[in-house]
């Protein structure tokens, strides 16, 4: 047969596409490919006016419209069955014209098509007009003319001029314009073209301005513009378009019939216009012109769907523009009013119908508004529902349901909404012919919502036909195609989701690999391109993770910080990008302790927070990663704001967490679990009871089978062990048992946290059997924990705290059984642990502990075990950790000690008594002056060891604080752990060993041997005092004589004096200080509160019960006679420390030899490393005395004695160089600066002792506070001598008993060998007496003698006393060092 007249119309607007054409395909292949021209750009109907011939139309030959595109690219838009035609032919073979009114299926636009049909085998051929049906019009209103011949044209053009004269006719112009129009149809020739549109104008020209007309021309002349635009791409063309389609409105009243017309052809050339030129004032136009033609729309009007569908474009571009949440409201508002009056039957109505459904999506996304996501969900579902089977966009429309219900899914967490995205999506995909372009992307949809089930359940099948599905993605994707790099991201970030789970190292490649594939393919400037790059930055921070290498986490942190730098403010991904960056800071922090990481990570993390809308469902993930990284800084440095916050804002994520959202359980465990840290800091059972509500309701939320579902039960079987412990109720244990025995059930053989769920269940298990001492818990104990030891491998971090469960657990069962071999067993497991070489210092002490503690009980040796738990005490503070964490771990350790002399000193062991004694005395200051000076010192002559020794101890103590932090890191297996641990253990030992073959450096990182204590003696004898509940003697080092540095100890037990006697009597010594306000901080007093009245002085009580239990015993022990006036060094352990043993006596008698003082010339000193003899500075050369005088310092009551007493040292050191600060001279810098200049320092101020922090402790100057850390921080290398003549500088931290941590030694440490110092709060007309006595006799002949400071205070503190002054002035005057 052979087609004539074809026309083509669509209630979609044609005219976007440059050129259609029509052509017949046969076999899948098309030919005799023939253009059609826009005939009528009022309706959108295109027409050819040639003819095609179409063989064997019954058979598989079908009539195929093409768009050509710029650039030459041919796009099929729908197809016609010529077999549907055919059956019509047959059926009314007299019809003039026939219209196909359905297009093939796959057709990507629905047409209409008519056209008149010649059967080629008839030999009539009928050449009467024919008036073709265009789209549902009357046929007789398209009626049309065979086309002329040009010169046929001419001659009509002529014949207009020389027939009209000056009355020429526009309406024959325009008949002879419209005839090249259509000699243009057939022709092609763009010279028929240009013809037509000059005779267009010329018919233009030749109408009078009043003309009705005129109107109608200039509209026609714009649809012959209109077409040459879209041959040629001149935009001339559509600019003379536009402005007569502006000039047709202008002269055509409102209410007229054409107005409608006139405004939807301005409309549209205004939006092709801003298409072409971007120009916001041509939207602007368009938009106003299409909403009036939307207005004047008459019902069944043939071009209403084009200005509906302009109209929609309009206003979205408008949207797309502007990001304006007003434009999309008013976009949908449209959309909404149209769909009301559209009839389901329409073929367009799904595709509005899911439009709008889309735009909902996109303001709930915008604003999180959840009545949106609801009317998203229902247009799309009334739009997959709407459209037939079959057609080709259902697919398309069925996965975007789909993600409609993803995305509430991933707001609510409901998992039905999950299972209805995997629905639609997989029928998508099911839907779309293999070889679609589309169907990589549908296959990509199905994936994401199989991996989001995998993340919400955990099931590992999930996640590998999540990985299938991606790879299938990908690999139908060609290369170089959209969405390329979208499809190897999703790929990646599955493949990284399966290596955090397994821990397979290949998985954590791929990932690497596709998500550096994904940037590569992506062009600068992509807006997807940050999202890849802070993806590729997971992986290098999960490599890190897993393999420790330094340059992957700095690789990690440098692409979080790129892909947040190309991420711009107010994004809605910008939060995303710093919460990732505050991470990968925060490992950096984890991994080397520099707590400035730590910090910029908390502020990152703010800024996350700050920029997150209040309401949006992402919030609460950053205020947790806050919490978190808050809580962090409390455990690194003890503020107990940063706790209260850390847990405030880890409840607050809670509270923002909706229920059912994957992720409530886990920030529910992360809430219990630090509330359960702080009650075990501070006892408050409500934390605890809190900690197990909230693990509980977190364990009942975390389906089975999720993979964080085990630490969660474990967490909260802990927490009710703990409070079994604290309330002994049975059920709380019975509870904990369960919940730690499913943890157990749940977690895979091989899986890296088994064996510590192991030891958990046993750790309950013993407790049940201390409760009921049936012996069957205790055998399950037993097999539980050796379970856990069997597990572990030689080296991890936790094999100690396993191999201690198993200890106790023989231990228990020993004091039930009595079998010999149980306590055999028991104490060579506590030993195995205690002398590993790995694991954390303050695991193995505490192991070391429980060794002694079964050696002791069951009447076994325990020296060495002791030992053990002695020779651990450097490590207990590694090098590099703050002094405050020095404190808080080596204070625990002060009883074992002392309990370990006590057992030496029973076995007369007397030299190992005093070696332990040195390390319980002064621990912090023993392990300041024995590991970090010789480090610094080290660093000096030895930097690459120096250097090495700090990294590798750093990283050993990192990687295992770095294990112990929670189950929350990356899954290393355990044999690399163990095996990493092991490492740098033997590296550490082993650069440590090439030290000490060091000269000079023979005891680096060790205690001293008794030989290298001895010369502290030299002088005189010291007296080691130690306490313990065990028993409480002195040891004292007496020296052989003055030229010999070896010395001997004497042996003397304090029988009538115990460890709770020493604790009572400082007891009653601080209440007596506090009654008689001489405690107060910050306080050198001015003004002294009496005493009470009693008929004792209790203060003379104190002195008197230390004389008879403490000092007396001693001087009787020593043969010490009345009258002698020996030297003296007291070094006490425990409450000792606090107490005047210099002024012990029984002062209600005036006999001689009642008093300590009639003995002995009295000094204290931290530790006989203290005082052992070191280099002297020359006081002979250069000799300079500081003096800082304080007599009104801001914040502090006024000292107005203190010029006096300054003063007085001027007139006694003439001719010796002093510098003096007074008021707001006295800045730290100055008198820091100064202090080491200076040989001898003389601080007439207020003292500051901080009862919380002792580091924090000092001396109150004119701008601020020298704190005790930045003087020991600051080695004074010309120090010699301190007189510290304020309040408080000898008076030691209550918490740190052992330690001695107060001003006065903190000068001996920065390098000063005598300080005269005070224990409390001093008269402030009694220090110018002091300090002229002690001056006169130390500078006497001009000659600066450090050694006379001692019976200088001696002497003038007997002048005082004897003046009738009270103990209170006279008992704080202290002299320590030499």
């Amino acid at each position: 047969m052979e087609l004539e007249d074809i026309l083509v119309g669509c209630a979609l607007p044609l005219h976007p596409y440059p050129r259609l054409s029509v052509g017949v395909k046969v076999n899948g292949k098309v030919r005799d490919n023939t253009p059609l021209v826009l005939g009528d750009p009022d309706s959108d109907i295109w027409e050819m006016s040639g003819s095609l011939k179409i063989l064997n139309a019954d058979k598989q030959a079908s009539l195929t419209i093409i768009a050509c595109m710029t650039g030459g690219k041919e796009t099929p838009l729908a197809e016609f069955d010529m077999r549907d035609l055919s059956v019509m032919v047959k059926a009314q073979p007299n019809l003039k014209y026939y219209e196909l009114s359905t297009c093939d299926s796959c057709s990507s636009i629905q047409l209409i098509m008519s056209c008149s049909v010649k059967v080629l085998s008839s030999p009539m051929h009928n050449d009467s007009p024919r008036v073709p049906v265009i789209l549902g019009k009357d046929p007789s209103s398209s009626e049309r003319k065979r086309t002329a011949s040009r010169e046929d044209l001419e001659t009509k053009y002529a014949d207009i001029y020389r027939l009209g004269g000056r009355n020429v006719c526009p309406e024959d112009l325009r008949h002879v314009g419209h005839a090249y129009v259509q000699l243009y149809e057939d022709s092609h020739d763009i010279t028929d073209l240009d013809r037509a549109v000059n005779i267009y104008e010329e018919a233009v020209q030749f109408t009078c301005l009043c003309d009705p007309q005129l109107a109608k021309r200039w509209s026609r002349l714009t649809a012959v513009l209109w077409t040459r635009f879209d041959k040629t791409g001149n935009s001339g063309d559509l600019d003379r378009a536009t402005a007569l389609s502006k000039d047709a409105v202008k002269v055509t009243n409102d209410d007229a019939s054409d107005m409608f017309q006139y405004q939807y052809i301005l409309g549209r050339c205004c939006l092709s216009r801003h298409q072409q030129s971007g120009v916001e004032t041509d939207l602007i136009q368009a938009i106003s012109a299409l909403e009036q033609a939307f207005q004047l729309m008459r019902v069944g009007d043939p071009s209403k769907y084009g200005v509906i569908c302009n109209l929609m474009a309009a206003l979205h571009t408008r949207y797309d523009l502007s990001g304006s949440l007003d434009d999309l409201t008013r976009f949908i508002s449209f959309t909404q009013k149209v769909l009301a009056s559209v009839p389901n039957s329409l073929p367009e109505k799904p595709g509005w119908l899911h439009g709008l459904g889309d735009s909902f999506q996109l303001r709930f996304d915008r604003t999180g508004n959840f009545g949106d996501l609801e009317e998203a969900i229902g247009f799309k579902r009334a739009a997959v529902n709407l459209i037939p089977d079959g057609h080709h966009d259902k697919p398309r429309l069925s996965s975007s349901l789909g993600s409609s219900f993803h995305s509430r899914f991933e707001r609510f967490g409901y998992t039905i909404d999950l299972e209805n995205a995997i629905s639609f999506r997989q029928a998508a995909v099911d839907l779309m012919p293999d070889g679609h372009h589309d169907k990589p992307s549908l296959i990509l949809n199905l994936g994401n919502s199989i991996y989001s089930r995998f993340q919400r359940f955990g099931n590992i099948r999930d996640l590998a036909a999540a990985i299938t599905t991606f790879q299938v993605a990908v690999d139908t994707t060609p290369d170089g195609g959209p969405g390329k790099a979208i499809k190897l991201n999703s790929l990646a970030v599955a493949f990284q989701s399966r290596f955090d789970r397994i821990g397979d190292i290949n998985d954590l490649e791929k990932a690497s690999s596709f998500f550096q594939a994904a940037v590569n393919l992506t062009p600068d400037g992509n807006r997807d391109k940050p999202e890849w790059i802070n993806n590729l930055g997971s992986s290098f921070l999960s490599r890190f993770n897993r393999l420790g290498e330094f340059r992957d986490l700095e690789r990690a942190i440098s692409l979080f910080q790129e892909a947040n730098d190309l991420t711009p403010a107010g994004h809605p991904d910008k939060p995303y990008k710093l919460a990732n960056v505050g991470s990968a800071i925060q490992s950096r922090f984890q991994r080397f302790g520099d707590i400035r990481d730590l910090e910029t990570a908390i502020s990152t993390f703010q800024m996350a927070v700050d920029s997150t809308r209040d309401g949006h469902p992402n919030k609460a993930g950053f205020v947790h990663h806050l919490g978190a990284s808050v809580q962090l800084r409390f455990d690194q440095l003890g503020d107990i704001v940063d706790e209260e916050r850390g847990i405030s804002l880890l409840q607050v994520a809670v509270d923002l967490t909706p229920d059912g959202h994957p992720s409530k359980a886990r920030w529910l465990n992360n809430l219990g679990t630090s509330l359960k840290d702080r009650f075990h800091r501070n006892g408050d059972i409500k934390d605890l009871q809190e900690a197990a509500s909230s693990l509980r309701l977190a364990a009942s939320i975390m389906s089975d089978g999720h993979p964080d579902k085990p630490a969660i039960l474990t967490n909260l079987g802990r927490s009710l062990e703990a409070l079994f412990d604290r309330l002994g109720n049975i059920e709380d244990l019975e509870r904990a048992i369960s919940f730690c025995q499913d943890a157990v059930d749940f977690t895979p053989d091989g899986h890296h946290y088994k064996p510590s769920r192991l030891y958990n269940v046993g750790i309950c298990l013993k407790s049940r059997f201390e409760r009921y001492k049936n012996v069957g818990d205790i055998e399950r104990s037993i097999s539980f924990f050796q379970k856990a030891v069997d597990l572990t491998p030689d080296g991890h971090p936790e094999k100690i705290d396993h191999l201690q469960g198993l200890g106790k657990g023989f231990l228990l069962r020993f004091g039930a059984s009595r079998d010999p071999s149980d306590l055999k067993i028991a104490i060579s497991t506590f030993s195995i642990a205690a002398t590993s070489p790995t694991g954390p210092p303050n695991r193995r002490f505490d192991t070391a502990h429980c060794w002694v503690t079964a050696c002791l009980d069951n009447d076994q040796p325990p020296l060495v075990a002791f030992e053990c738990a002695i020779n651990l005490l450097p490590r207990l503070a590694w090098l590099g950790m703050s002094l405050k964490d020095q404190h808080a771990r080596l204070i625990k350790a002060g009883n074992v000690v002392r309990h370990a002399v006590a057992v030496a000193i029973k076995l007369q062991e007397y030299e190992i008594a005093v070696q332990w004694a040195e390390y319980g005395r002064a621990i912090v200051w023993q392990n300041l002056l024995v590991l970090r000076s010789p480090l610094d010192q080290l660093h000096k002559t030895h930097p690459e060891l120096a250097i090495r020794l700090r990294d590798v101890s750093k990283q050993l103590e990192r990687s295992i604080s770095h294990y112990e932090s929670s189950e929350k890191m990356e899954p290393v297996p355990l044999k690399d752990i163990a095996h990493k641990a092991s490492t740098l253990a033997t590296e550490r030992d082993e650069i440590i060993e090439q030290v000490r073959r060091i000269p000079g450096f023979e005891y680096f990182l060790k205690p001293k041997v008794f030989e290298k204590l001895t010369p502290a003696a030299y002088e005189g004898p010291v007296v080691i005092i130690n306490t313990s509940v065990l028993r409480c003697d002195a040891l004292v080092l007496i020296p052989h004589d003055s030229s010999d540095a070896t010395a001997s100890i004497v042996h003397i037990p304090l029988e009538t004096f115990s460890d709770d006697m020493s604790r009572k009597l400082f007891q009653r010594f601080s209440r007596l200080l506090s009654s008689a306000g001489v405690r107060a901080r910050d306080l050198r007093k001015s003004e002294r509160e009496p005493c009470p009245s009693d008929k004792k002085d209790p203060l003379g009580e104190i002195l008197f019960d230390l004389w008879v239990h403490v000092v007396k015993p001693i001087l009787d022990g020593l043969a010490y006679q009345s009258g002698n006036h020996s030297r003296i060094w007291w070094c006490a352990t425990g409450s000792l420390a606090f107490l005047p043993i210099h002024a012990a006596g029984n002062y209600d008698s005036d006999k001689v030899g009642d008093k300590i003082s009639d003995y002995v010339v009295s000094s204290y000193t931290p530790s006989l490393t203290a005082i052992l003899d070191q280099s002297q500075p020359d006081t002979k050369k250069d000799f300079q005395i500081l003096t800082v005088a304080q007599p009104s310092t801001p914040r502090a009551p006024p000292l107005p004695a203190t010029e006096r007493e300054v003063k007085q040292i001027h007139e006694i050191a003439k001719g010796i160089r002093v510098k003096s600060f007074t008021n707001e001279e006295a800045t730290v810098a100055r008198v820091l600066q100064a202090m080491k200049e200076s040989n001898w320092i003389h601080l007439a101020c207020h003292g500051t002792q901080d009862g919380h922090e002792s580091m924090k402790s000092g001396f109150l100057l004119h701008d601020d506070n020298l704190e005790l850390s930045k003087i020991i921080r600051e080695p004074l290398p010309k120090a010699d001598f301190a007189f510290l003549s304020a309040c408080q500088t000898a008076t030691g931290d209550q918490k740190v008993a052992q330690e001695s941590a107060h001003l006065a030694a903190g000068m001996l440490f920065s390098g000063c060998k005598g300080v005269i110092a005070t224990m409390w709060s001093i008269q402030d007309d009694d220090a110018p007496k002091i300090t002229e006595a002690v001056y006169r006799r130390m500078l006497k002949d001009g000659k600066p003698n450090r050694k006379e400071a001692a019976w200088a205070l001696h002497e003038a503190v007997k002048e005082l006393r004897e003046s009738g002054a009270s103990f209170l002035s006279w008992v704080p005057f202290i002299h320590m060092g030499r």
